[in-house]
């Protein structure tokens, strides 16, 4: 059921009334809304005191959940409760840098104090009350400098005590994080809202998945989502603070002639600022793969940060308002390249669709599972419906993310950030020669087909009769050695030429195994030319 306040009630200031059904008489008008701080495609948001006998409380947040006419009540009242029952047990936790839950229960529609409440009964939930604003007005209205470290940092921190937590309480998965869901308090401080999608990482648990097209991870199409899923949400609000635009999006342009982007799921955005920065743009696409296997675990991100830190200082980047703290420190002649410090991870709701640079490459490449359960099968995508962005001024903000455009550029031409002079040196050489660790098993596929070819070819060689069998065998065993070699003396000249002088990080092995499945397919074909294709040579009985 969707709350439709008149002129006056989107008035600056509100006099409804709202509370929970019990029966206590006056229950009902508990709550006054004071504000209304913004809608959504799933609730309303008010800013709004709480009232006993006549005394008023500081200010909360009061969320108001709409009951969707097209789907079964009873499955909504499920689902809310599910989010619910999270943000409560966060609550209990002591977790930071969240928006802390207050109360929840059910109740009618705000009425004024002199109207008798009607309608169905619909879900609230109270929070903190938070005066700031959301990362996309935050940055698009250029409210202030943001501290990009801190806000990153307090984000993983967060993702580290839901996918991690202590005392073997179970992991919690957000699946929304995104631009629309960070606060930037009136202190620069960051904390993350909207846990209405949030559940626990279970398959009990999980029967629907939150999903906002530009910021979250493909995955949600095939119904199986993990921790990996918040580090894609977690990458896209990097994206943002980096380019001032989404992840991903629907546009067909910058693709090559006669490519069509076909897959259900957005595409990752090609910006022109990274395609100029090819290093802090394989940097920023590895929370951003589109499988997540290829991401960075929930534990990783501090160093992934740390990485990105350096990235920056070293790229000539516009300046959108976000400051990214001092360059790393110089190397030391003694010990080589200073490494950066890796971060201690602390331990410890908006219209969204619902749906049924180096060491770091060497340390992805040895992964540890996230301590979760493995991914499981969860129903297919359910859609809600679509809203209008919340109004600057917000506490607890009600919004979509689906904004395709960037945000407003400043009128000024952005100054490009320098580099320090104590900028550690470029970490070129520092990329193994056969690429990072796993990627030399992609594009084996072709190796594979071309190696099988052959040794047909050569069984059917050998069957012609008058050949040795051993001396045959020797001949492959040699031809597979030279394709073993010229399978390595590719990933070194790559490693040399692609990876160390173009500074570009390798993802796969598909050329040198393209090349050597070719070499391979050439060797069969020889011992094609050679057989004799009557019947009955082939046959030797």
């Amino acid at each position: 059921m969707t709350i439709q306040p008149s002129s006056t009630h989107q008035s600056s200031h509100l006099n409804l009334v709202c509370g929970p059904v019990d029966p206590m008489n006056g229950s009902e008008q508990s709550y006054r809304l004071t504000r209304l701080l913004g809608s959504g495609g799933q609730a309303d948001v008010y800013q709004a005191v709480r009232l006993s006998a006549g005394i008023s409380s500081t200010p909360v947040t009061v969320k108001i959940f709409r009951l969707q006419p097209d789907i079964d009540p009873q499955q909504q009242y499920r689902s809310w409760d599910k989010g619910d029952a999270v943000l409560m047990d966060l609550h209990s936790r002591g977790a930071e840098s969240i928006c802390r839950r207050i109360d929840a229960f059910y109740g009618r529609l705000p009425h004024f104090p002199h109207e008798d409440p009607s309608g169905d009964q619909v879900p609230y939930q109270v929070l903190e009350y938070l005066p700031g604003y959301d990362l996309r007005q935050y940055l698009g209205d250029r409210l202030g400098r943001l501290d990009g470290v801190h806000t990153l940092r307090t984000i993983a921190q967060v993702l580290q005590q839901l996918h991690n937590p202590q005392g073997g309480t179970h992991p919690i998965l957000h699946m929304d994080i995104k631009p629309a869901n960070v606060i930037i308090g009136p202190e620069g401080n960051a904390k993350i809202i909207d846990f209405t999608g949030a559940r626990y990482h279970s398959p009990n648990h999980i029967t629907t998945i939150s999903y906002t097209r530009e910021t979250a991870g493909p995955e949600a199409y095939e119904g199986r989502v993990g921790p990996s899923y918040d580090v894609h949400g977690f990458g896209s609000v990097a994206f943002y603070l980096i380019t001032g635009a989404t992840a991903r999006t629907d546009s067909q342009d910058n693709l090559f002639p006669g490519q069509f982007h076909s897959d259900p799921w957005a595409r990752l955005r090609q910006h022109p600022y990274l395609e100029s920065n090819p290093r802090l743009r394989d940097h920023l696409y590895f929370p951003l793969a589109d499988t997540p296997a290829d991401r960075p675990t929930t534990a990783q991100l501090p160093r992934w940060i740390d990485e990105l830190i350096a990235h920056v200082h070293r790229s000539p980047l516009p300046d959108l308002g976000v400051d990214w703290g001092p360059p790393p420190a110089p190397a030391q002649p003694s010990t080589g390249r200073a490494r950066p410090t890796v971060a201690a991870p602390v331990p410890g709701p908006d219209a969204t669709a619902v749906m049924e640079p180096g060491d770091f490459d060497r340390m992805v490449g040895g992964r540890q599972p996230v301590n979760a359960a493995s991914t499981f099968n969860a129903p297919p995508m359910e859609t809600a419906g679509t809203s209008q962005p919340a109004p600057r001024n917000v506490g607890r903000v009600q919004a979509t993310d689906n904004a395709e455009a960037n945000p407003t550029p400043p009128t000024d031409e952005p100054a490009p950030q320098q580099r320090s002079p104590h900028t550690p040196q470029d970490d070129r050489d520092m990329h193994p020669l056969l690429g990072p660790p796993g990627s030399m098993r992609r594009g084996l596929e072709f190796s594979f087909i071309g190696s099988l070819f052959t040794a047909i070819m050569w069984l059917l060689w050998i069957l012609q009769g008058d050949r040795s069998v051993e001396s045959g065998a020797m001949f492959l065993g040699l031809t597979i050695t030279v394709a073993v070699s010229v399978f390595f003396l590719l990933r070194l000249t790559g490693g040399v030429f692609w990876g160390r002088m173009m500074g570009a990080k390798r993802r796969s092995a598909r050329l040198s195994h393209l090349m050597t499945g070719g070499f391979m397919v050439a060797v069969g074909i020889g011992y094609l030319l050679q057989i004799d294709w009557e019947l009955d040579s082939l046959i030797p009985f």
